[in-house]
């Protein structure tokens, strides 16, 4: 089972920017490749259990539901549940600490998944990997943007 983390620090204060994360539902709001993103059914946005539909800019849809959110650690991990990648069991954590003093945030992301197939190149790790760098740099120009 390939695992990927990401470490990252931003600039902004870490209540704020865990406020953009926990809105689960509205994970288009701050990624430019994602096209759409809603909540499906009648369940509150950011409630363990939710489920978000994603729709990207090239068409591509998957489904991620929520499994733990914890604001006193801010933390909060999710599953996906459909995808057009050849992956399964994929399971992803986010958790945020506050550096002392400062207004800056460390951030860190982590994935875990099985294969359908053989990737002895790392593919899908790199994709992974790729993917959580690329949502990082969202994620700090959308922080930016809303302190300015």
């Amino acid at each position: 089972m390939p695992t990927v983390e990401f470490s990252a620090v931003i600039d902004g204060d870490a209540d704020r920017i865990w406020n953009v994360l926990k809105r689960f539902g509205k994970i288009s709001e701050w990624i430019p490749a994602i096209a759409e993103s809603i909540t499906e059914g009648d369940q509150p946005d950011g409630m363990v259990g939710s489920v978000r539909r994603i729709r990207l800019q090239d068409g591509s849809t998957l489904r991620e539901r929520l499994l733990s959110v914890d604001d006193r650690h801010r933390r909060l991990s999710y599953c996906i549940e459909e995808s057009f990648l050849p992956l399964d069991n994929y399971v992803a954590a986010v958790i945020l600490v506050p550096l002392t003093g400062e207004s800056r945030t460390f951030i860190h992301w982590t994935a875990s998944f099985d294969l359908r197939a053989s990737d002895a190149e790392g593919q899908y790790e790199k994709l992974i990997a790729g993917l959580f760098s690329a949502g990082n740099d969202s994620l700090q120009a959308f922080v930016r943007k809303e302190q300015a």
